[in-house]
């Protein structure tokens, strides 16, 4: 993301904090209302095209919401509002500005990118709201320390540490990046730099935002003269697919490295023959031997009749988060639940055992990689 549209975005934030809408009294008032009623609120604001045709997750939010349903919590059902942001940020400011008055809402799941949720992280926090991040990676998220936000994905240093490591098992002393122009891209690509560094691997360039044809070739003639051994991608679907289809086109074996971004579940259906040979980091394995990831991948076969990936993973393990801390806690108050979380101790999920640190992150992920081989993800040891 380029400075102004930063600034754009800071002074959006700004004006609906100046105006007065976001204050204490909200989060005094969402203490006194939180989880009265029937029902448990819990909003989702995600861009729905994009979460729909790329991932899984709203069916992982689905599951969640039937499995803890049919148990219910105190007597309650917990009621689950998707709402569209369109991956748009004026969109999903006026959607945290909704959220933000219902103050019977208790949580937030979202919002998806980092471009938004970083900024947007901040109304939420005025509004006393808990907030549980599963997309977003970048350690900017934590940063502030924020008493409501709980980071529930494996952070961007340890994607790239992973990332980093496999390169120099493989032999690769030379690497280049190519990042997209985001706050998700850009600390990404910093942090793959740092890593790749305690792994022996010399960065010798980074590119980002190539458009055209001769854009691609320009670089490509650039890296091929710096005698680069791999590609290490920070970057999104479509553009991380859209960089791998053009860049094969020069380069048709070229080593490439992907975070976690491009782990969607339509991404070997995208690319086709272009996919092949390309790594992914990723925090799901289904041959992770756990029972709780045994019975949730059978749950999800029987109601969707596929495999469930780690965006459906995501979606589950975040509503069922907020539910175990209602549970454990016996309360709505999102004060509680998020001083309960920050203190939680080990927790047996679906993909691993996990726990938060002082600052909201989650620990205990695992990080796998896997390599497309003849059309197919095959899991690396």
């Amino acid at each position: 993301m380029n400075h102004i549209a930063k600034i754009f975005m800071l002074c959006i934030v700004s004006l609906f904090m100046l105006s007065g809408c976001l204050n204490n009294d909200l989060a005094e008032q969402r203490e006194k209302d939180a989880g009265k009623g029937d029902n448990i609120i819990i909003g989702v604001p995600v861009p729905l095209e994009f979460a729909k045709k790329n991932t899984n997750f709203l069916k992982g939010i689905e599951l969640a919401e039937a499995d803890i349903n049919l148990e219910k919590i105190n007597g309650k059902e917990i009621q689950i509002k998707i709402v569209d942001d369109k991956g748009d940020f004026k969109t999903a400011v006026d959607i945290a500005q909704e959220f933000s008055e219902d103050t019977r809402m208790v949580a937030v799941i979202g919002h998806w990118f980092s471009d938004i949720c970083i900024p947007i992280s901040s109304i939420y926090e005025d509004a006393g709201m808990l907030m549980v991040v599963p997309t977003v990676s970048n350690p900017d998220l934590t940063e502030k320390k924020h008493k409501y936000i709980l980071q529930n994905i494996s952070s961007d240093k340890k994607i790239a540490g992973e990332m980093s490591a496999y390169a120099n098992d493989k032999g690769y002393q030379k690497a280049v990046i190519y990042y997209e122009e985001s706050s998700y891209g850009e600390n990404l690509a910093d942090a793959i730099e740092d890593k790749a560094r305690e792994n022996d691997i010399k960065i010798v360039d980074r590119s980002s935002g190539l458009v055209t044809k001769e854009q691609f070739k320009a670089v490509y003639d650039k890296w091929k003269a710096l005698e680069y051994d791999v590609v290490l991608l920070a970057l999104n679907m479509p553009e991380g697919a859209t960089f791998i289809r053009e860049f094969k086109k020069m380069d048709a074996d070229a080593n490439i490295i992907s975070a976690d971004g491009l782990d969607v579940g339509n991404f070997i259906e995208v690319l086709g023959k272009d996919a092949e040979g390309v790594v992914i980091a990723t925090t799901y394995s289904p041959f992770n031997n756990r029972p709780e990831l045994e019975q949730f991948t059978k749950k999800y076969q029987e109601k969707y009749n596929g495999k469930p990936g780690v965006w459906a993973i995501q979606g589950y393990e975040s509503v069922q988060l907020i539910a175990h801390a209602i549970n454990e806690t016996n309360s709505y108050s999102p004060a509680v639940l998020a001083g309960y979380l920050r203190q939680m101790q080990q927790w047996e999920t679906v993909s691993g055992t996990i726990s938060f640190n002082e600052y909201g992150e989650i620990e205990g992920r695992e990080i796998y990689k896997k390599i497309v081989v003849d059309d197919h993800f095959k899991y690396i040891d």
